[in-house]
């Protein structure tokens, strides 16, 4: 029962995501038809990457930290004042830098300025401000899902998630000569909406939040302790994160646009697979190392292989149909056929990396549950220094395609590093290479997909969104096909160890 209750669980919350991501899609197209690639829609994107960058570098202690404390908390007045005392220090520390932020920038942007309009610099600044509140609600609604997550309850956080998206798509489809500061407003408060959904959605009193400031109990210490290397980390990989915006920037207007077109394609695989998957599996994995090494082993390689045999013949697909999709949801307006080949290029190595973002994730993932934060953070201190040295030579020698291939890189190096660390911690993963056979038969799959695809795209001429529907089909079609001939023991193993 069990077993049918998560498959259940997790087919529901899979509905749920890709209806959240088909709106936000939805949403990002109507931008796009309405901004294009221009400075206005640079400063809006720049903007949220800086304020997302600035609150997360709190922000991922909530699922390596919080969680594991969660898991192992009793509902106990101690207790429930040292979760409260965590949390108000994250939010503290957060609000903080923030208001520290603000104040540095309406000092060097406003102060004496009675200039008219407003240059990028200043028209970004402003958005900051709008969408940076905008994320510090989204950093409250990390902690309820946590709680929320640790009761079972993933669909409510789904269904409060789709709720709130479809609130801000239907304002901006309905507003006439939409600006871009209403388009930021109209966003950010569509993050209060989904913030309170989720406050209301909370009723066990175990996790009902009050401020507390119990700074000299040892169990909180030790949290904050744990979280130093996490926020590190998270600092070190924000860099990486605002670097390539920068970068963006110099090679002239909407590159910045670019680059979130094609990411927000990408959160859609992202979302639907990887964050999901390791959010319902994480506590999983965490219990399991606290029993035994062996155990949490096998389920990290089963997790692993799980997660790539959907995530890489989505993105075999991707790289295949990457053109058509961007053309049925973007051509338009001030979106060009132009700017499609651009995003397509970016898409295609934005990409390659998802695989090895998995394993990495699950890797870290892995580390974490067994009470280990330093490690990730000495794997990407090295990643992001050599990420730095790509970014700052490639972009002279090869141009914008150091920015693409950027994230490949680090993916490619944080996995390699973070296997090697984890390997001397617990051991050889897995038994006689299984890990590396299953990515084999994934691929090879995927490749015959293609190859069906790309025959299919050589008869099949319809219109745009016909052909795209098709090509998918058949896709859908022979890979499942392919794995019924070759995993599907392999299947019935993930299937019957969940």
């Amino acid at each position: 029962m069990k077993k049918i209750r998560f498959y259940q669980t997790f087919s529901i919350i899979i509905v749920l995501t890709m209806v959240v991501q088909v709106i936000s899609l939805l949403r990002t197209t109507a931008l796009a038809t309405n901004f294009g690639i221009s400075n206005d829609m640079d400063a809006f994107n720049f903007a949220n990457t800086a304020m997302v960058c600035l609150v997360n570098i709190m922000g991922p202690s909530v699922a390596t930290v919080l969680i594991p404390f969660l898991a192992k908390m009793k509902d106990g007045i101690e207790d429930r004042n040292i979760l409260n005392t965590y949390i108000t220090a994250i939010m503290s520390i957060t609000y903080l830098l923030l208001l520290t932020y603000f104040i540095i920038g309406s000092i060097y942007f406003f102060a004496g300025n009675s200039n008219q309009g407003l240059t990028f610099q200043e028209l970004t600044f402003l958005l900051t401000f709008i969408l940076g509140i905008a994320q510090y609600t989204r950093l409250i609604s990390s902690i309820q899902t946590a709680f929320l997550q640790m009761d079972g309850k993933f669909i409510i956080i789904k269904i409060v998630a789709v709720i709130s998206a479809i609130l801000s798509y239907i304002y901006i489809i309905i507003t006439p000569n939409l600006s871009i500061m209403e388009a930021a407003i109209c966003i950010g408060l569509s993050y209060v909406v989904e913030c309170i959904g989720l406050i209301f959605s909370n009723k066990n009193k175990k996790y009902k939040y009050q401020a507390k400031f119990k700074w000299a109990d040892a169990e909180f210490r030790k949290l904050m302790r744990l979280t130093v290397p996490v926020t590190l980390n998270s600092v070190i990989y924000q860099v990486t994160v605002l670097l390539p915006n920068i970068l963006a920037r110099f090679f002239g207007e909407g590159y910045i646009s670019t680059m979130v077109y094609a990411n927000q394609i990408i959160s859609i695989m992202q979302t639907l697979i990887i964050i999901n998957l390791i959010s319902m599996l994480y506590p999983t994995l965490t219990r399991s190392f606290n029993r035994s090494i062996d155990e949490a082993k096998k389920k990290l390689v089963l997790f692993i292989n799980g997660s790539n045999m959907l995530v890489i013949p989505m993105i075999s697909g991707m790289i295949m149909l990457g053109g058509l999709v961007i053309q049925v949801l973007f051509e338009r307006g001030n979106f060009t056929h132009d700017s499609t080949i651009i995003v397509w290029q970016f898409l295609i190595f934005l990409s390659l990396a998802l695989p090895f973002v998995v394993i990495r994730e699950f890797i870290f993932k892995a580390f974490y549950a067994m009470g280990d934060t330093k490690t990730p953070v000495k794997n990407s201190l090295i990643v992001i220094i050599i990420q730095i040295i790509f970014l700052s030579a490639g972009s002279f020698w090869i141009g914008v395609y150091a920015i693409m291939l950027s994230p490949l890189l680090a993916a490619i190096l944080s996995t390699i590093l973070g296997y090697r660390d984890l390997r001397k911690k617990i051991g050889l993963l897995g038994k006689n290479g299984e890990m590396i056979k299953q990515h084999v038969l994934t691929i090879v799959n995927s490749l015959v997909m293609c190859a069906g695809i790309w025959g299919t795209m050589q008869v099949v001429h319809f219109n745009t969104i016909i052909n795209l529907v098709i090509y998918i089909g058949v896709g859908i079609m022979i890979y499942g096909i392919c794995v019924l001939l070759t995993q599907r023991k392999y299947v019935k193993t993930l299937l019957n160890n969940r």
